[in-house]
């Protein structure tokens, strides 16, 4: 009678055994695909911020008859679209997950979509997202103060425009804005030292892209420009040589170096001077004022100053290329808010990844409109200063009364040539994968 309960008892503890190892294994197999599928879905948003990060840095390379971007070995290659519409298939690694997306072509100023299957221990997963598309000009219109890197408003400065930035920024001392505020994602909006916000403003979380400058400045500035009109003449009679020599207006004295340096490539001018820009595209390294100067963009001009790289101009960190002090101001006379004018001059510097650039305005430079856009620079603005129209650059420090203001009805110039996307629409795709390769998402 002892053995067969022995045996009963045995196989019993066994069956309680194999229950608790399967049900482990059970967990352990879901405790994988679950962590597969978690690493899979972030290969897959992996995957759509690549293609997103190439379009916004080579759209510009795009065309009708070449509206994609492809692959050609390890390569990035401009493409036409495969059979079924869509761009090729592009696909990559992220840790130990794989992705592989398809965009649709680019159309210019129309919405693009992205699909994107990342894979993870046997597991994917498919989202698609939709780009909207927009320019420079519009970014700025949207923003009148962007720092991409971070932004601080302090010691009594006014930001009279709604302010973004991909960082942080910081509102402190008496600092003040007026207008909507958005931070990077998983940043924040700080206010101390009696920092505020006026009211009825929001405050939210997201983050742009701004190309660089070389994407809509024209490839032959370097020799089709307007520097021309700044060069001092060698004689004035019978014709003036060289042609189109001080075309624009200068009230100081001319000579080889004033206002321009053709060697150093920087527009400089005595003191109490005004010059006045009437030309199109400059292309220069530098641009310096101070003690009472006054540059002017003419009425009925559309100046655009381009700025070349440190690497170029030879200017070593940190290269200051523009420099404007001691009650020196830029204005337009195509700037008659009451008449529906807005036209004003626009400063675009290429700055450098490697070489630290700024742009610096200072000790009661008055009133200024214009446009500063500085991707790659930082800008600093201050001291009982007042700038209308839009500021754009990798960081931007307002400080000791500083104001950037816009008039009712301002637009920002219209750059032109750079398209720029943003996340617009996430959805998770949960059927099986089709044709297109948007289906079931």
């Amino acid at each position: 009678m002892a053995l067969p309960t022995a045996i009963f008892a045995t196989v019993a503890s066994l069956g309680l055994a194999s229950a608790a190892v399967m049900s482990s294994v059970d967990v352990q197999v879901g405790a994988k695909r679950d962590q597969g599928s978690k690493n899979a879905i972030a290969a897959a948003d992996a995957g759509a911020g690549v293609a997103l990060l190439r379009l916004n840095r080579y759209a510009g390379a795009l065309s009708t008859a070449t509206p994609c971007l492809g692959l050609s070995g390890s390569t990035l290659v401009v493409t036409t679209a495969a059979a079924d519409g869509w761009c090729p298939e592009v696909s990559g690694t992220v840790g130990s997950s794989t992705y592989s997306y398809r965009v649709t072509p680019q159309v210019i100023g129309s919405p693009m979509t992205v699909v994107a299957t990342g894979a993870n221990g046997g597991v994917s997963r498919r989202i698609a997202i939709g780009f909207k598309a927009t320019t420079v000009g519009s970014a700025l219109g949207a923003e009148g103060l962007i720092g991409i890197d971070e932004v601080e408003i302090d010691n009594n400065s006014d930001a009279q425009v709604s302010v973004g930035t991909n960082g942080n920024i910081h509102v402190h001392n008496n600092g003040n804005v007026c207008g909507n505020i958005r931070h990077g994602v998983g940043k924040k909006a700080t206010f101390d030292n009696n920092g505020t916000q006026c009211k009825g403003y929001s405050i939210t979380e997201g983050n742009i892209s701004l190309p660089d400058v070389s994407t809509f400045m024209p490839t032959d500035i370097a020799t089709n420009n307007s520097n021309f009109r700044l060069v001092a003449c060698t004689k004035t009679k019978p014709v003036a040589e060289p042609p189109g020599c001080q075309t624009d207006t200068y009230t100081g004295s001319w000579s080889s170096t004033e206002p321009w340096n053709p060697k150093t490539r920087t527009i400089s001018t005595g003191n109490n001077a005004t010059l006045t820009l009437g030309g199109g595209d400059y292309f220069i390294c530098r641009l310096v004022l101070n003690n009472n100067v006054n540059l002017i963009m003419a009425d009925g001009a559309k100046i655009r100053v381009f700025f070349d790289t440190p690497e170029n101009c030879k200017l070593s960190a940190v290269a200051t290329q523009i420099d404007i002090e001691n009650n020196a101001s830029i204005s337009s006379t195509g700037y008659q808010p009451e008449l529906g004018k807005f036209d004003v001059p626009g400063f675009y510097l290429m700055g450098s990844p490697t070489i630290a650039s700024e742009v610096r305005w200072s000790n009661n430079s008055g009133v200024n409109e214009l446009v500063i856009y500085a991707p790659n620079s930082h800008i600093q603005l201050n001291n009982n200063a007042t700038y209308i129209g839009a500021v754009a650059g990798k960081s931007v420090h307002l400080e000791n009364n500083a104001i950037v203001r816009q008039d009712a009805g301002f637009k920002p110039p219209q750059i032109g040539g750079a398209t720029l996307y943003q996340r617009q629409s996430y959805v998770e795709c949960t059927g099986a994968t089709a044709s297109p390769p948007n289906a079931n998402c």
